[in-house]
């Protein structure tokens, strides 16, 4: 385990850079004017607060909250190894960069593709999957985390006006 935090366990694989991680998450946005300096045990309880703050964000964006919820988060190289991972589950391939596996409570994403509103679409999956009785259709989580995923882009001005396109 790399860090805990109050909503998640934080697991990764060895040599996972820590500083590199807490940049892909914006963490800055969350701790205007902080700087990355020191001991790379700082750097586990900065990102155990960061994910604690981004599932309560994303809580707030759901309009959901369950501050009994603890799961975990598996931090993997790149999406052959998240892909792995589902096939283990699953016993077939997805390409994806993350996702939510609710019998284990535990998110895995690829650390290479790792953007902000990703972490968040895989928190409201968790979330969703523990506040409602019976799952809404997939579907229908797909949105609502969507949703998610927008809004944490959106908020952070990753959203793009309109016809305003990257090239």
């Amino acid at each position: 385990m790399i860090a805990s935090g109050q909503y998640f366990d934080v697991y990764g694989y060895a040599g996972i850079d820590i500083p590199s991680l807490l940049a892909a998450l914006d963490y800055q946005s969350f701790y205007p004017g902080s700087s990355l300096t020191g001991e790379r045990g700082d750097f586990s309880a900065i990102l155990a607060k960061t994910l604690d703050v981004i599932y309560l964000e994303t809580s707030d964006i759901l309009d959901i909250h369950i501050y009994s919820y603890h799961g975990a988060i598996q931090f993997l190289p790149d999406v052959s190894a998240v892909d792995s991972i589902f096939y283990k589950y699953a016993g077939r391939s997805m390409h994806e960069r993350s996702f939510y596996f609710h019998e284990k409570n535990t998110i895995y994403i690829s650390v290479r593709d790792l953007e902000l509103g990703v972490l968040g679409h895989e928190i409201a999956h968790a979330i969703i999957s523990h506040y409602f009785v019976v799952p809404p259709p997939v579907k229908v989580q797909e949105v609502l985390c969507g949703y998610v995923d927008f809004n944490l882009r959106k908020s952070r001005g990753k959203i793009l006006p309109k016809n305003k396109h990257k090239d």
